[in-house]
């Protein structure tokens, strides 16, 4: 560039745009001289119209140029000084991205999507890939992709090379994710179990057998034999659910949700060996779900409620087990800066297919969360549940506590949560018991999150957990401790 050209870098706006409308007039005839002669000239300089001027502009000049046209909301002249460039040298990077960029502008989301990917393809170092990540999503974005544009979004955040452009793509995902009114999540994960299916851990126990007519006789020291007996084995879950926003304002929304779950059981050996007539199938359990929600919150956003309804579907062992069909209401109540209170009701009915009993039922809840200092929350939760059927099994009321803490920072870069459980439940009758059955169950369970690795925005989930079962029919004591290892997002 001359140095009257140097002189004219930051003209008025006005005089910036005539300009830049000159030099971009000869880039037509650059453009063909270029295109005539190939990328055999890569230091061919651009005429430059100016008064009278008979300077050159190199292509170092032209893509700032071209990229000061972009940001000042010309984007024909910007993509007129980048299809030049490409024209010169069509995989010249910066001109892909002043391209894609201009195009966007332009509403040409087709050749701002291809220019990205080029440049994402021939970016050679991370800033230029990370740069091409963030326009493929903008891309993306702007033409309603918003799904695809959180992919590249997180693309950008596994390759940016600092911390400040890895915060920047993760606002830039939470703010298009805000705006996206579909949002789908995947999950998995693989856990070791002492019990899979649920089974006794009794060495014997004793029964009362109905023989009619209201009578039974004891059935003492009975030993548990098969799959009665807790069976040890890996226990997959895989699941997708995906939510639909259909309407919302401010203080109102209302969304679909579909949800899809399966567990699948492989079983060790020695579980092989006390149950050898059992296959992993037989406890794999599916489950198939649709929803409708509906949430309020007040201006200050203090106060919130949703109501909703629920159909679900659940598979067992390969055959249909019940559909339930529920709905809940949840009010949300900011108690204090720092506490937050919740309450809940629900109401389901179950129909059994097979063999299996109807069931109706009902399930209360309080909770609340406090924040304590340092960003660690404290949540305890107490809840009712009532269930009425002509199955015995089916048919009981519960009462159950749950503490957790969250810390609100990292230990060795490693996020961990704790939660201790416990309820009891108590059936009015029993088929092998004179006077129904009461059971107690308590648990406890650790969660580290290893942010640290980092993939996508994906981090490990590694949990353990302990609970024990406590009946007065022996056949239903029961121990498990299990491992697992998940995968979450973490915003």
């Amino acid at each position: 560039m001359t140095a009257a050209g140097a002189q004219a870098t930051h003209p008025p706006p006005g005089r910036r745009a005539r300009r830049l409308g000159r030099v971009l007039a000869a880039l037509v005839l650059w453009a063909g001289a270029a295109g005539a002669q190939g990328a055999d000239a890569p230091e061919r300089a651009a005429p430059a119209a100016g008064a009278g001027a008979q300077s050159v502009l190199t292509p170092d000049a032209l893509r700032d140029v071209a990229g000061r046209a972009a940001v000042s909301g010309r984007p024909d002249l910007a993509r007129s000084a980048a299809e030049a460039l490409l024209a010169r040298d069509p995989d010249d990077v910066q001109a892909l991205l002043i391209l894609s960029r201009a195009a966007r502008d332009g509403q040409d989301f087709d050749t701002a999507r291809d220019a990205a990917g080029r440049a994402f393809r021939g970016a050679g170092d991370a800033d230029t890939r990370y740069a091409a990540a963030l326009a493929m999503a903008q891309a993306l974005s702007s033409d309603g992709a918003r799904t695809r544009a959180q992919f590249w979004l997180r693309r950008a955040m596994q390759i940016a090379p600092t911390e400040r452009q890895k915060a920047q793509a993760v606002a830039d995902f939470r703010y298009v994710r805000s705006r996206n009114p579909w949002s789908t999540r995947l999950s998995f994960s693989v856990a070791p179990s002492s019990n899979v299916n649920g089974g006794t851990t009794s060495e014997s126990f004793d029964l009362f057998l109905p023989i009619g007519n209201g009578y039974y006789v004891p059935a003492p020291d009975l030993e548990p034999e098969g799959a009665s007996r807790a069976l040890s084995g890996l226990e997959i879950g895989t699941g997708i659910s995906t939510e639909r926003v259909i309407f919302e304002t401010r203080t109102r929304r209302i969304s679909l949700d579909l949800g899809l779950s399966r567990r699948d059981v492989v079983l060790s050996d020695d579980a092989r060996d006390i149950a050898p007539d059992a296959e992993n199938g037989d406890f794999a359990r599916t489950t198939v779900s649709a929803g409708l929600t509906q949430d309020w919150t007040t201006p200050s956003k203090r106060v919130g409620a949703s109501i909703g309804a629920r159909l679900a579907r659940d598979w067992y062992g390969g055959d249909l087990l019940s559909q339930t069909v529920s709905a809940n209401g949840t009010l949300r109540v900011a108690l204090a800066p720092r506490l937050l209170g919740q309450a809940g009701l629900s109401v389901d009915h179950e129909a059994g297919f097979g063999t299996r009993e109807d069931a109706d039922g009902w399930r209360a809840s309080l909770g609340a969360t406090h924040v304590l200092e340092g960003g660690h929350r404290l949540s305890l939760a107490l809840s009712h549940r009532d269930r009425e059927s002509d199955a015995e099994i089916l048919d009981f009321t519960e009462q159950e506590a749950k503490l957790s803490l969250d810390l609100g920072r990292p230990v060795l870069g490693t996020g961990l949560a704790f939660g201790l459980s416990a309820s009891g439940r108590a059936y009015e009758e029993h088929p092998y018991s004179l006077d129904g059955r009461n059971d107690r169950r308590y648990g406890a369970w650790a969660r580290a999150s290893l942010d640290e690795l980092d993939y996508y925005g994906f981090v490990p989930d590694l949990t353990l957990s302990a609970s024990r079962t406590e009946s007065d029919i022996g056949l239903y004591d029961s121990e498990e401790f299990g491992v697992s290892v998940g995968i979450r997002s973490k915003f």
